[in-house]
């Protein structure tokens, strides 16, 4: 697939990203200040982008899993960031934008490569 190892390293920078400022939110405002709202935001956060980095390590080493663990990613961070970023106002809106759209153009990238695998694989 052509563009995989830019598009895994975006996945993994983006994911490292998304888990510090989760983590930082969590421990931060959430466990030290002992607000509830930074603490269930934080968690969600570092759900949401641990799953993004398994994404990319899987698609970097060129896993079968890749194209499931990048719509895994889909599914959370979407709502995650919707939630944080545009509901709240908690994540900054260059977070929110990535937190977003990554995971959506990860699943597309994942998915188109699976068709043309099965498309060359069945002729």
């Amino acid at each position: 697939m052509s563009g995989q190892m830019p598009v895994a390293i975006f996945a993994l920078v983006f994911g490292v990203l998304e888990f510090a400022g989760g983590a930082q939110e969590m421990v931060y405002l959430g466990f030290l200040q002992s607000e509830r709202y930074p603490l269930i935001a934080g968690a969600l956060g570092v759900l949401a982008g641990g799953l993004l980095l398994a994404a990319g390590v899987a698609l970097l080493v060129r896993s079968s899993l890749a194209s499931v663990l990048a719509q895994a990613s889909a599914w959370v961070g979407v709502p995650v960031f919707i939630l944080t970023g545009v509901v709240t106002h908690r994540a900054g809106w260059p977070i929110t934008a990535v937190g977003i759209g990554y995971p959506l153009l990860l699943t597309f990238f994942c998915l188109r490569g699976e068709r043309s695998h099965d498309a060359i694989s069945r002729s």
